[in-house]
């Protein structure tokens, strides 16, 4: 029987509390008693990490495309919503070169912009929600939150999915904003639609810098996917959306996170999903030139397509919270990274020793990621396997791909880090 590949029991486990006993729990007190909370507190060893794959290269139009981008941003004002400081530091991250990384090879230079400018927005995003004084405000969020949903659904505003997880952003605001009247699904719903029907189209609609970034992307993603293809990725960015206000409300409240309610949660804060599911269109791109079939929603909801995504997106995740710890904790003090909670629920002798850990469990995941396409393509129609494949090289490429580009980028300077 093969293994089952839940993540959540394979991180709730901690491989059977640490194999072998090599990663012992520690009493809080103990950490006192030997004096060593202060190093515990401040100390990271940038734990190594080798992964099975070829290493990364650099796509050659990145520099370029890098140049676009960032124009582009600019010209959507996102300079000035970021403002001087955040966004000197934000060029100094050279962000599209993550893309370069992870498609340096294999792919139409259309496609290859587009993922540019969507990490390069996503990266904004990210800066906003969590660096400036939207981190725990939800009310200075609400607004870009909404108009982003507007944008996904603006095609196909019946769409039960969707609506679905609407819902999910509505109720995390609601539970902070409930004096705004647009936080009412109908209400939302009503609104959408009189904009609808007011306005020509979907660039006629008021919007900030950031849904302005989305709404470009987004109207060039639907002309190229056929619908039922583009929904996916308005699904999985709905999901992105809620999880930042799950962060924003948790960083206000302080309530402590579990390790399965973060792993499950992480997999959308890290918007990862929504650049895999970004394979449909390479692959609509592809379907120009030679014949390759588009992964029906049978298989793409399936419980092993699923598994593949949800695995590659834990590797990908947990290797920025091992790799971005001494910024996002030990600098900025956020408390969304599974190094931390891990180092807290366990009681590791260290940060470093929970984050060698931490990349141990990716090692795991990156074996059953493996072998859920092994078990994705038993049971698939050969038609759809050029699909799956190419869904898996995203997948692979992503892990060697984001690893160099946390090695080189000076978004996570790992020369300031504590040794």
């Amino acid at each position: 029987m093969a293994p089952r590949l839940d993540s959540d029991s394979t991180v709730l486990s901690i491989r059977s509390d640490f194999t072998e006993g090599r990663f012992q729990r520690q009493l809080k007190n103990e950490l006192y008693r030997n004096g060593s909370l202060s190093s515990f507190e401040n100390v990271y060893r940038i734990p190594d990490f080798q992964h099975r794959y070829p290493k990364a290269q650099l796509n050659p139009l990145t520099a370029e495309y890098m140049d676009i981008t960032n124009d582009w941003l600019a010209s959507l004002g996102i300079d000035k919503e970021l403002g001087p400081s955040f966004w000197t530091s934000f060029l100094a991250a050279k962000t599209p070169e993550l893309m370069g990384y992870v498609f340096y090879n294999d792919i139409e230079p259309r496609d290859f912009l587009w993922l540019c400018k969507f990490i390069a927005l996503i990266f904004a995003i990210d800066t906003k929600m969590d660096e400036t004084d939207w981190a725990d405000a939800l009310e200075l969020s609400c607004d870009t939150i909404l108009d982003m949903n507007l944008v996904l659904l603006w095609n196909d505003p019946e769409k039960e999915r969707l609506l679905e997880r609407l819902k999910s952003s509505l109720d995390r605001l609601m539970a902070t904003e409930a004096s705004r009247t647009r936080l009412q699904v109908h209400t939302f719903h009503a609104d959408m639609v009189h904009a609808r029907n007011k306005s020509k189209s979907l660039l006629d609609v008021k919007m900030g810098a950031l849904a302005s970034g989305l709404r470009d992307l987004w109207l060039e993603y639907i002309e190229a996917v056929p619908a039922e293809f583009a929904s996916r990725q308005a699904e999985e960015f709905q999901d992105y959306l809620s999880a930042c206000l799950w962060e924003q409300n948790n960083r206000k409240t302080g309530k402590e996170i579990t390790i399965p309610d973060y792993i499950t949660l992480r997999r959308s804060t890290g918007c990862v999903l929504p650049f895999l599911v970004c394979t449909d269109l390479i692959i609509e791109h592809r379907r120009q030139k030679s014949p390759i079939s588009h992964l029906p929603d049978s298989l793409f909801y399936g419980e092993d397509m699923q598994n593949l995504l949800v695995a590659s997106v834990d590797c990908i995740v947990w290797h920025n919270d091992a790799l971005s710890f001494h910024k996002e904790v030990l600098r900025d003090g956020d408390v969304h990274n599974l190094v931390l909670i891990v180092s807290q629920q366990y009681n590791c002798h260290s940060y470093t020793q929970a984050g060698e850990l931490v990349l141990e469990l990716l090692l795991d995941r990156i074996a059953e990621m493996e072998l859920a396409y092994e078990e994705l393509k038993s049971v698939a129609s050969p038609e759809f396997h050029p699909a799956i494949d190419l869904y898996m090289k995203t997948c692979r490429d992503w892990i060697p791909g984001t690893h160099e580009w946390h090695m080189t980028t000076l978004r996570y300077d790992f020369s300031k880090t504590s040794t």
